[in-house]
């Protein structure tokens, strides 16, 4: 009976009896909200773990320190929006949470510029008169289909769970300086690690080894690779490689609104994978015209360096949206000529 009370005053002692307060700086409520803002809040809370921000159920970003501040890209979405603060402190053991609604801004939205990559298959060069696209049922005008690659921004996801031991990790990062050999003047890196928690964004200059930066990496933990995909979501043009074992275990955001966050007009989404590809990495692949890949570590550094030059040898065609629809936009691109024939496209995108 002593026991059990002294454990009952101890537990009293490290948690609050009170909920702490939690108050959104910016936005306001009821504010409108387009392209990147500012998520802030402030808390009286003790002992803070960290602040999670969410978007219309999403996990939006993470913050650890003051400023309890985050800049999240609401794009080109003209809704409105529900955002929600957890402040979770002592330990993960109380979550105290501010929330507030913005303001629809109108009811359409325009895409400025679509970008889709595609594999072809022809006897010569393409053009924009060998090629049709339809987006939702309407054909859409086509500005340009050009082969030489644009410069982009590389994201490699790397999963160091439990699972990716047995050389598997390692293999994954000497993988990595096989791309960074490979990518095309102006184009950028960065890295991410991501286990049952995920990291924040490194640059990787062309020059840099990853083995070596991250040598002493050891993998532990569970997965939540949805979680860290999102966190990599920009406006310009990106390609994402995840290389992981395929399973996630711990992401709080769901595999709808992952790809929902990931399936903008500009990026296209690869993943080696060590074990059985998920769902969600399926879906991510097919939607942005990307493509899994299974891999030993053995076989990892020739799976990337066959996946880059695919890359660098793809086509891009651009057009000019004229939808004005919110959500998902199905495409459609076909041959007009019979020797011209399309493998491989992106399956449409999110407009939000």
């Amino acid at each position: 009976m002593i026991g059990r009370a002294l454990a009952v005053l101890f537990a009293l002692a490290v948690v609050p009896a009170y909920a702490a307060k939690v108050h959104f700086i910016t936005p306001g409520e009821g504010a409108q909200v387009i392209g990147v803002t500012s998520l802030e809040v402030t808390t009286d809370a003790e002992e803070v773990d960290r602040v999670e921000f969410f978007v219309d159920g999403t996990l939006a970003g993470v913050v650890r320190t003051p400023p309890y501040r985050f800049s999240f890209d609401f794009g080109t979405s003209l809704q409105a929006h529900h955002v929600v603060a957890h402040v979770r402190s002592h330990h993960f053991r109380e979550d105290d949470v501010a929330e507030l609604r913005t303001a629809a801004v109108g009811e359409s939205i325009t895409v400025n510029m679509v970008e889709v990559p595609l594999r072809v298959q022809a006897p010569g060069p393409v053009t924009e008169k060998d090629l049709t696209i339809v987006e939702d049922g309407v054909k859409q005008t086509i500005r340009n289909v050009f082969q030489d690659r644009p410069s982009s921004r590389f994201v490699f996801l790397v999963d160091r769970s439990q699972s990716m031991g047995d050389g598997k990790l390692t293999a994954a990062l000497t993988a990595i300086d096989a791309a960074l050999d490979d990518q095309r003047p102006g184009d950028t890196a960065q890295i991410i690690f991501f286990n049952h928690n995920f990291g924040s964004l490194e640059e990787l200059p062309r020059t840099a080894r990853a083995s070596t930066l991250f040598a002493s990496m050891q993998p532990s933990g569970g997965t939540s690779l949805r979680d860290a995909v999102i966190s990599t979501v920009a406006e310009e043009r990106t390609v994402t490689i995840a290389l992981t074992d395929g399973t996630d275990r711990n992401s709080e955001i769901s595999d709808e609104a992952a790809l929902r966050r990931i399936g903008g007009a500009n990026g296209m989404f690869f993943a080696l994978v060590f074990d059985r590809a998920s769902q969600f990495l399926e879906k991510a692949s097919q939607n942005t015209g990307g493509e899994i890949t299974k891999v030993s570590a053995a076989t990892v550094v020739d799976a990337m360096r066959n996946l880059i030059a695919d890359i660098n040898s793809r086509h891009t065609l651009t057009y000019q949206s004229t939808g004005k629809k919110k959500g998902w936009r199905a495409i459609k691109i076909a041959s007009t000529r019979s020797e011209v024939k399309v493998t491989k496209a992106r399956k449409g995108y999110f407009a939000e």
